[in-house]
Parts: C-alpha cells; sequence; structure tokens
C-alpha cells in the first residue's frame, strides 16, 4: 500500500475527545475517497490509525475522529505544519442508495458528512453523549441538520440513547439504513433493522490493522473490511 506524506493544516479540539483533522497531500491521491471509503493515517513513529473521510477537496483531506488509544491521543497532538501520511482510499464506495436513512452514533457522523457532498437528500438521527458536540458539529457542517439529534445529557433534541427512539422512526422495506458508531448500538440498530425486513449495512472500521488484507484482523464472517466494505450488510452483525 502507498501513503501520501501529508501537512496538517488543522487539528481543531471540537469537544472533549472529539477532534477535526485537515490535512493537505502533497500529492493528488491517485482515486478520489468517495463515502464511505477510509484511509489508514499514519503518525510516524506510533500507529497506523483507520479513519473514515469527512471530506475530499483538491489535494485536502478532513477526519473527524475520537481520542480512544495511544495512536488518536497522539495524532491529536499534531499541530499546523506536521508531517503525516494517508493512503490512498480503502475499501468500496457505497454510493448508489438514493435517500439514505443514517442511524449514526458520535463520530460515526463522519461518513455522513461526506455522503452528504453526494446527496440531496438524506434523513435519520445522530446519537451523542453531550449535546455541545453536535452543536459545535452543526456549526461547521449545517447539512447534519437534516438528522435528529438525540443526546444522552438532554442538552439537544430527543433525550437519551438514539436507539431508545427507534419505533419512532416509520420505514419501510424499500428503506436502506446506514449505521456506524459504537458497536453496542451498531448491533441493536441491526437486530432493530432484521425484525422488521427493512435493509441495514454497518459503516465499519474500527478493527483494520494492515488496511491491505494480509493480518486478517478485520475479518467479519468470511469478509475482510478492507477489501469487502466498509460497508457490510447488517447480516454479519
Amino acid at each position: 500500500m502507498s501513503y501520501v506524506p501529508s501537512v496538517v493544516v488543522s487539528n481543531e479540539r471540537i469537544y472533549g475527545k472529539y477532534y477535526l483533522l485537515t490535512v493537505k497531500t502533497l500529492r493528488r491521491l491517485v482515486r478520489t475517497p468517495q463515502p464511505p471509503q477510509f484511509s489508514m493515517v499514519w503518525v510516524p513513529g506510533v500507529d497506523l490509525i483507520p479513519l473514515s473521510y469527512a471530506l475530499y477537496e483538491g489535494s485536502s483531506a478532513t477526519f473527524f475522529y475520537k481520542v480512544v488509544g495511544d495512536g488518536t491521543r497522539n495524532l491529536s497532538l499534531k499541530k499546523p505544519g506536521d508531517v503525516v501520511a494517508i493512503s490512498e482510499p480503502i475499501g468500496r464506495p457505497f454510493t448508489n442508495v438514493e435517500n439514505p436513512v443514517f442511524l449514526v452514533g458520535g463520530s460515526g457522523v463522519a461518513s455522513v458528512i461526506h455522503y452528504s457532498r453526494y446527496l440531496k437528500n438524506f434523513s435519520g438521527m445522530w446519537g451523542v453523549k453531550s449535546g455541545a458536540l453536535a452543536e459545535a458539529l452543526l456549526e461547521r457542517f449545517p447539512k447534519l441538520k437534516q438528522l435528529h439529534l438525540v443526546s444522552e445529557d438532554c442538552a439537544v433534541g430527543f433525550c437519551g440513547k438514539l436507539t431508545d427512539f427507534l419505533d419512532r422512526l416509520r420505514l419501510d422495506s424499500d428503506t436502506t439504513v446506514i449505521t456506524a458508531g459504537p458497536l453496542e448500538m451498531v448491533r441493536a440498530v441491526c437486530r432493530w433493522t432484521r425484525a422488521r425486513g427493512i435493509r441495514g449495512y454497518v459503516v465499519a472500521e474500527a478493527m483494520v490493522k494492515c488496511g491491505i488484507g494480509a493480518c486478517g484482523s478485520c475479518t467479519i464472517g468470511n469478509l475482510l473490511l478492507c477489501k469487502d466494505g466498509p460497508a457490510v450488510s447488517c447480516d454479519v452483525f
């Protein structure tokens, strides 16, 4: 896998442990990233981190991520002018879906930001622990207002967890649900869609290590997320 040296343009703490990273690649990527593809972001001397694209314009790539371990913690310390590297986009595009319903939690909204550049209309819900996170990101990406908000601190939108409000959705069997976020939430959404005969897909990249299908760490059933995903059927969850 080839990596493109990239210079950090900004690495802004949005709220709590959530950051918005923008880098400028020193050459254009060979393939334009399409949702919900991701890249392996190389933090020199530290780790390779799989991150979904939030935006890609020209030679500028933006990622929305949460600090969850040493790799992302070190990434959060990068300043403008520091050098990282990003791989060519990994996985398959999943863009031939009209008016999808997104049910996402936390940083799982990154792929929705990317999708919003390709879709005029979409709907769904975004669940967050703190309403302040949602408000901060909505300032930067107002198209996310097409999603209903659910906050555990009851600061914005519905009060509670996203999974508390699934039965308020009126979806038919022609609907395609795309979910991303914490594993427990994703599994609950998939159980809900299966019980109603609704097509459900999960955008998953957190368990990817090498990104080329060699290590086997991203195996789900008989699928490799880095090759067959990152959008995979709810049937394998």
